[in-house]
């Protein structure tokens, strides 16, 4: 999978269940990726609603909170300035799911 430009990031989240794992319990679709800005990992969230969020955790630090997107393109921003590692995670999780 390239991603090459933000509507290749569209097509993920458009699928996001293909390569999202659900939480039952939470009612939500996750994928996890590396933060390598902190050294940790990201949570990319989905909810039955579409709602979105983030949560960062690492050896050193864990966010409060999910910080939950307000619009389309702020995930998509967020998304192309991690889109390495996002892209790294759609590939082992397509391989899992194969």
């Amino acid at each position: 999978m390239q991603i090459k430009n933000k509507q290749d990031l569209s097509l993920i989240l458009d699928n996001f269940s293909n390569f999202a794992e659900w939480d039952a319990a939470g009612k939500k679709y996750y994928l996890v990726f590396a933060d390598k800005k902190r050294g940790g990992q990201w949570t990319l969230m989905q909810y039955e609603d579409d709602r979105l969020s983030i949560h960062g955790l690492g050896t050193e630090y864990e966010d409060a909170e999910e910080l939950f997107f307000e619009d389309r393109n702020q995930v998509l921003s967020f998304l192309w300035d991690n889109r390495a590692a996002l892209k790294a995670a759609v590939q082992t999780s397509q391989v899992v799911s194969a």
